[in-house]
């Protein structure tokens, strides 16, 4: 459930004046930041001044871009038409306001999301992050944003037809684990990697601009790869009861995100988990929030061995050593040094990272586990572009 804090900023999060994206692929973060600003109470005045200047000159050194029109009409027979192939941003995100209008926002999200979340790798996972802070929000217009945004830049994490049958690992730590040791261990495995993202323009259907990116195009190589080790279902989705399978998630990402502190590739797994997490809330059944969480493993493995960041396993052995699972603190100084955290966030042009603190300290409240708050202070730098943005964008 959203703040009052965050209805206070609401009219900010109604804005449509600028594109979901700009200079090319690099989206548009800046309500994410209101949401998380304004959960983690930053004075009304500091989110409006944030919101501004994010629009006049983000951290990347480029303004926001104004709305662009769409020329085409997306409607219930053509919707799945276009996935992936970043076009009618604006038409897509009409369609899924009449949507809304019609079937309300949480039924809206439970028909639609879990096809477009298929693709939540897509733009580096922020159409996921968007779709999860509108619906933490409660926002109905920035949720058909993001169902719109999944549709524009949708990149399939598996291909179900020829998805393996799982591996055997009892969760989601064990599965981590045995990827950092096929990593460290079997050249096979770190060989078929390392061919996909050497030559990315091999990948059919792969939009210029994602080559563009470098990052965005790795990720959709080696998901469009099909390696096994990394495309395996995980039977623990379904199998772990939901608090068991959401806790044992979440540790496992922290973890990672303590073993390469500040790492801005995989904080994002960690706001992207938020995400899935508030999308999972308003689906029907059981079933559907396992394959979310399946799918949401798929698509860390697939990120974490595009861009190399999987650990040695000597240390994530280690960091669990030094975090275990019952280590919790609810105390009055455990709760200052969050509050200090929290107001160090508010400082930060970097808006990765008030949504780091946001979604740990939204953890540590349930579970006052001690890396939560130990991870929330690991704060992240805004990321060099790559030299292939000398080149002018593609769209």
């Amino acid at each position: 459930m959203p703040s009052d804090s965050v209805a206070d900023v609401a009219d900010l999060l109604d804005d449509r004046s600028h594109h979901i994206e700009f200079n090319g692929h690099l989206t548009n973060h800046v309500k994410h930041a209101v949401v998380a600003l304004a959960e983690l109470g930053a004075p009304e005045t500091l989110i409006r001044d944030y919101y501004k200047n994010y629009a006049e000159l983000t951290a990347y050194g480029f303004p926001l871009e104004p709305a662009r029109p769409s020329p085409g009409v997306i409607d219930s027979g053509n919707w799945q038409e276009f996935l992936g192939q970043r076009v009618h941003f604006a038409a897509y995100r009409g369609f899924f306001d009449a949507e809304i209008a019609r079937l309300g926002a949480t039924a809206a999200v439970a028909r639609y999301a879990p096809e477009l979340l298929r693709g939540w790798i897509g733009a580096f996972t922020h159409a996921a992050i968007h779709l999860g802070w509108a619906v933490w929000a409660e926002h109905p217009g920035m949720i058909a944003e993001a169902l719109a945004y999944l549709a524009f830049s949708f990149v399939p994490v598996v291909d179900e037809a020829r998805r393996p049958a799982g591996a055997s690992a009892r969760g989601p730590w064990d599965s981590l684990l045995a990827l950092s040791r096929s990593w460290a261990r079997d050249e096979a495995f770190g060989g078929a990697v390392r061919n996909v993202i050497s030559d990315t323009d091999a990948v059919t259907r792969l939009h210029p601009e994602l080559n563009r990116s470098g990052l965005q195009a790795r990720v959709a190589a080696v998901a469009h790869g099909g390696i096994p080790e990394l495309a395996a279902r995980s039977p623990w989705a379904a199998a772990l009861s939901p608090d068991a399978r959401q806790a044992q998630v979440r540790r496992a990402v922290t973890l990672l995100y303590l073993a390469q502190p500040g790492d801005f590739v995989v904080l994002h797994l960690i706001t992207s988990l938020f995400a899935l997490e508030a999308v999972a809330r308003t689906l029907d059944s059981e079933a559907a929030t396992a394959r979310l969480h399946d799918l949401y493993w798929a698509g860390a493995r697939i990120i974490l061995a595009a861009e190399r960041k999987i650990p040695r396993p000597e240390k994530l052995s280690e960091l669990a050593a030094l975090y275990p699972v019952r280590g919790g603190d609810h105390s009055d100084s455990a709760a200052a040094e969050f509050d200090l955290i929290a107001r160090r966030s508010w400082l930060e042009e970097e808006e990765h990272n008030p949504k780091l603190v946001f979604v740990l300290r939204q953890w540590w409240n349930e579970q006052g586990w001690n890396a939560y708050r130990h991870a929330a202070g690991q704060f992240t730098r805004t990321p060099e572009l790559p030299p292939s943005f000398a080149e002018p964008p593609t769209e």
